[in-house]
């Protein structure tokens, strides 16, 4: 115990690094929990998404969403995703998954659903690229 008040004593910028480091990575590892809680695996999506009731939205361009999409999936741009319409309003309450190419687009317009009041809503952490690397199949076909 004396050597390390010796060394804290001899140097306090080391210290005072460190102490910050630690601090900044409870910060960040408390965000992203929070975050991270309407961010589903491609597993526990797949579940949400048997269960029936949810609302599937595939946020990518019309191009993308023919190349390949989640079966059952609508194609929506984020600005099309309008929390007061009538469309999405119907799925308040049951359910709304939300996927893009990568995770983060979905993951704002998310964030952007739950400020509006909608309960459960969730994104598909990594997106397409995370569903195809979990060899997860898609169908072609264009929008409906």
């Amino acid at each position: 115990m004396q050597r390390l008040l010796e060394f804290v004593s001899n140097h306090p910028l080391l210290w005072a690094a460190l102490v910050i480091l630690v601090i900044a990575w409870v910060v960040l590892e408390l965000r992203l929990r929070a975050k991270g809680s309407f961010d589903l695996p491609s597993s526990e999506f797949t579940r949400q998404l048997n269960s029936g009731t949810a609302l599937l939205v595939d946020m990518r361009s019309a191009a993308e969403f023919e190349k390949g999409h989640i079966h059952g999936a609508r194609q929506m741009t984020p600005s099309q995703i309008d929390p007061a319409a009538k469309e999405l309003l119907r799925y308040k309450d049951s359910g709304v998954l939300l996927y893009c190419q990568s995770g983060m687009t979905s993951g704002e317009v998310v964030q952007k659903l739950l400020k509006a009041g909608y309960t459960k809503v969730y994104s598909l952490k990594g997106g397409v690229a995370a569903w195809l690397q979990d060899q997860l199949p898609l169908e072609r076909g264009k929008a409906r």
